[in-house]
């Protein structure tokens, strides 16, 4: 998105730089004359030229004004779509910043350590037991006491076995 707007934002510059060659190469030595004779507010050669062109040689004073007031509306809108399309790629990158570090987290809980995410029944929380307990055969971790059967945990609750799900 990005480098579409900013190839659009840099064939518009280059089609106003035309634009203002093609009226300089005609009126120049006329614009220089004006602007010799100019005694207003303190103003640079190009800015003075630049508003003659928007004024058409200064017979259409508001057409240049609105015209200035229309550039500076797009370039607004302009920097408004390049702060959105920022926004939307650093949320994109944010998104799959967390993707990479949960899938880097289960690589490391699932492959490296041996452990499977199951949610305790009781409060809802995750808990990571070893993917490779024996069936059948209960195992205490965490102060809990849980067993592996049939490729799926079960927690002690004190009056029996309650089934847990597999987490995320």
């Amino acid at each position: 998105m990005a480098r579409i707007t900013t190839g659009n934002q840099n064939r518009l510059a280059q089609a106003q730089q035309a634009t203002f060659a093609r009226y300089m190469k005609i009126y120049g030595p006329w614009v220089r004359k004006q602007y010799a004779k100019y005694r207003g507010p303190p103003m640079s050669f190009e800015r003075f030229a630049y508003f003659e062109m928007m004024s058409a040689n200064g017979t259409n004073v508001a057409g240049g004004l609105q015209a200035q007031r229309d550039q500076f509306a797009g370039q607004q809108r302009a920097q408004r779509t390049r702060e959105q399309g920022y926004s939307s790629y650093r949320q994109g990158m944010y998104a799959n910043s967390a993707r990479m570090d949960r899938s880097a987290e289960r690589f490391d809980q699932n492959v490296v350590r041996g452990n499977v995410a199951q949610i305790d029944p009781n409060t809802g929380e995750k808990r990571w037991l070893p993917n490779n307990a024996p069936e059948n055969r209960p195992f205490q971790q965490g102060g809990h006491t849980y067993v592996q059967h049939q490729g799926g945990f079960y927690q002690w609750n004190g009056n029996g076995w309650a089934p847990m799900r597999r987490g995320q």
